[in-house]
């Protein structure tokens, strides 16, 4: 079954919360979705293997330092990697069906994005 499309890219996004990203990509980085209180795939991810980050989760970072901790423990694991590697996956998925299509200019520009959602990332 095909992934919705804003699927990728909210991933892509989601990683970015947690690298240094150019300013021009509108993206305020390191951590604030865990400011806003929301646990993004990559800190779920960090949460299979760090299980003292659930708590922090579930109060959704309100204590004074969670943020901090958590980003710092985001940080030591695989969960932006694996945020990262899904969002490829997916926009190879969605590739895969896009060159099913005849030949066309509009054919090539889809592909081209779903090379650029990812490339947003290095």
């Amino acid at each position: 079954m095909p992934r919705e499309p804003s699927l990728t890219f909210q991933l892509v996004d989601d990683a970015l919360d947690y690298l240094p990203t150019p300013a021009s990509l509108g993206k305020p980085g390191f951590g604030a979705d865990l400011s806003l209180g929301l646990a993004t795939a990559p800190a779920l991810f960090a949460w299979q293997k760090h299980p003292e980050l659930g708590p922090l989760i579930l109060r959704k970072f309100e204590n004074p330092g969670d943020v901090e901790i958590a980003r710092n423990i985001v940080g030591q694991s695989d969960g932006v990697q694996r945020t990262i590697d899904l969002a490829r996956q997916f926009a190879g998925e969605a590739r895969g069906l896009i060159e099913r299509l005849p030949e066309s200019a509009a054919r090539e520009a889809l592909i081209g994005l779903t090379l650029k959602v990812v490339d947003r990332v290095k």
